[in-house]
């Protein structure tokens, strides 16, 4: 039915379109006009940009029956996001972000059909708070910064960037095999020329090319602690109070 409509929009599209006798022949009235008007619209929603995320391979849910966790960030349940794909900007649709596979995921509104985007051509996507974007890999970054998604949590000549993965972790339980899904999350420090794994203050400044005493003092001043659970926030802070330094 889809395909006969379309292929009767356009005819009525190209009939307008082509000068001569068959145009001339064609009873211009208000019903005509209608039909015209409808024709237009149906014919745009057939074409419409949406359609280049329709069009990839299924994501088939691997997850195993009693397992702790999920492979997914934050949820497991579809989330409202935007994304940039093929360069188009498309926004409200529901995506999920697998960890363990690194792959973005596309569900049909109002159906239950899932399918894999071709993560080549996603330059960026959005869950909620948190934007990520696509890093690929080059010469000086490829081993500390291997091509995949990574969280931008402040953009800049010296960026602040989170990969997230997650991993399965296999233990028996009364003698029952048992899967876990365990996250793990990696702070990084990105210029135009290098990268690093931020794990304390010291990494973070060595990546900064001006004002390390400053902030070093700022740190120290506002009792900023790098460990594991304070490291992303105290970071975040001694990064935005660099940017307030003249540049």
């Amino acid at each position: 039915m889809k395909n006969l409509a379309y292929y009767g929009c356009f005819s009525i599209l190209f009939a307008l379109a082509v000068p001569g006798q068959a145009v001339a022949q064609v009873r211009v009235d208000s019903a005509s006009v209608e039909a015209v008007a409808t024709a237009r619209q149906v014919y745009a929603h057939l074409v419409r940009p949406e359609s280049v995320l329709f069009n990839g391979p299924e994501y088939v849910d691997y997850s195993k029956p009693g397992s702790i966790g999920h492979q997914f960030f934050l949820d497991a349940t579809p989330q409202t996001g935007t994304i940039v794909y093929r360069q188009g900007a498309f926004e409200n649709v529901l995506l999920r972000y697998d960890l363990l596979l690194d792959q973005v995921v596309l569900t049909y509104p109002g159906q239950t059909a899932v399918i894999k985007l071709v993560p080549e051509f996603i330059s960026s996507f959005t869950l909620g708070n948190h934007q990520f974007a696509r890093m690929r890999a080059d010469s000086t970054t490829s081993r500390i910064m291997p091509t995949g998604f990574y969280e931008v949590l402040l953009p800049g000549p010296v960026s602040l960037l989170a990969r997230h993965t997650k991993r399965v972790e296999q233990t028996y339980v009364q003698q029952n095999l048992r899967f876990e899904y365990r996250q793990a999350d990696q702070l990084l420090l990105r210029t135009a020329s290098s990268a690093a794994e931020v794990s304390s203050l010291k990494d973070l400044l060595a990546l900064l090319p001006a004002h390390k005493a400053e902030a070093q003092r700022y740190a120290r001043q506002h009792k900023l602690r790098f460990r594991a659970a304070q490291r992303e926030a105290s970071a975040l802070e001694v990064l935005r109070y660099y940017y307030t330094l003249p540049q």
